[in-house]
């Protein structure tokens, strides 16, 4: 018998470890997982949290995009999301899906007549609200960090 032994670096074996631990996390999350929502929106969502828990910081008042910013241009704010697994173009409003166990979340952006930023809400069946919550959203000047073209 031929026996063959495997020298693991310290970044061979943290890289390994990441990927099971990630292969375990899409039994939670099998098709979109919170760092995905995290990129798109450009805030801090470790994907060891529950759906509640998700939704929760999500909905939170003093949740604000760095990536996404009032008064940024339509192709911009639609290009942060461009992971998302549903994209549908409307006259003054898009609406980005992404999909979990618990159920689908959707972000509507809504943009004035000049195709800026104006309001933006996520949408599940659980809220109560017609829209939606509103996440808030700074300022195109005052945001710290908008996407490149």
């Amino acid at each position: 018998m031929l026996f063959c032994i495997a020298v693991w670096t310290n970044g061979q074996r943290m890289k390994a470890l990441d990927l099971f631990r990630r292969f375990l996390l899409r039994f939670r999350y099998p098709i979109t997982m919170p760092e995905e929502l995290a990129e798109a929106l450009g805030i801090d969502l470790p994907n060891f949290l529950t759906f509640d828990q998700l939704v929760e910081r999500l909905s939170c008042p003093n949740c604000r995009p760095t990536r996404l910013a009032r008064f940024m241009q339509r192709h911009k704010a639609e290009e942060c999301f461009q992971h998302a697994h549903c994209h549908e173009r409307f006259k003054q409003s898009s609406l980005f899906s992404f999909y979990f166990t618990e159920g689908c979340l959707e972000f509507v952006l809504q943009f004035d007549d000049q195709s800026l930023l104006r309001r933006m809400y996520i949408q599940h069946p659980r809220f109560q609200q017609e829209r939606g919550i509103e996440i808030r959203l700074t300022p195109v000047n005052q945001s710290a960090e908008t996407p490149s073209p």
